[in-house]
């Protein structure tokens, strides 16, 4: 027992060694973001659109391709060419915001503010609390699963009302992962700041896009 006790006390990365892929991870993110920002910018204003499947199915890809490339520097290519990626389909949603809604445009800021204070409130709660939350990636992992398979069901059913329980899904989803990620990052369990740039990433575009939605069926003047 007490060799085992030894031996993961050593493999416990140092403070030094999480306090870098901290400051790497959020260095990569602002990046990814700004670039995924401009993105989206660019496909809302040429109204470019990608499809349910075509979306899907990238979605898939790029996750095996960022965890196949995380230890080298294409990992960071595929992770700005993710940040494309989920821009695009961002900004095809922001353009249908505006077209469909008289205060389509508050309703994008509305969304962008809600999502920065939820981001930095739950990374600050997870760097700051006791709280372990490393006993939810079960939960989390199942209602992913259950979220994708039942917007692939939604997409053949097309109900109003599912589209808006699986929006509010998406964002407790989400919020869910930003904290369990954030908190396996300050606690030593990543250490590969790719990895989790890339994730922290999807759950912000995530969050805004899912609360863009619910904005935008609560406040949205047709």
């Amino acid at each position: 027992m007490n060799n085992r006790m030894y031996a993961n006390t050593i493999a416990r990365p140092s403070t030094e060694v999480t306090n870098r892929v901290l400051r790497n991870t959020y260095a990569l993110l602002s990046m990814l973001f700004v670039f995924g920002a401009g993105t989206a910018w660019m496909a809302q204003a040429m109204h470019w659109r990608i499809g349910f499947w075509p979306f899907l199915i990238g979605i898939f890809a790029f996750s095996w391709a960022i965890g196949a490339t995380r230890n080298s520097g294409w990992g960071i290519v595929v992770g700005f060419a993710f940040s494309g990626f989920l821009g695009v389909m961002t900004g095809a949603n922001v353009d249908q915001a505006l077209y469909r809604y008289g205060n389509g445009g508050e309703l994008v800021v509305a969304s962008f503010g809600l999502t920065a204070f939820v981001f930095f409130a739950l990374s600050a709660y997870a760097m700051n609390t006791r709280r372990d939350f490393s006993n939810t990636i079960a939960f989390l992992s199942v209602g992913t699963i259950v979220l994708i398979g039942a917007l692939v069901l939604n997409y053949f059913l097309q109900l109003p009302a599912l589209w808006l329980a699986l929006s509010s899904m998406a964002v407790l989803l989400a919020s869910g992962w930003i904290i369990w990620q954030t908190q396996r990052i300050v606690q030593g369990g990543e250490t590969n700041y790719i990895v989790a740039a890339t994730m922290l990433l999807a759950d912000i575009f995530v969050l805004f896009n899912n609360l863009l939605h619910l904005l935008g069926f609560g406040f949205g003047d047709d």
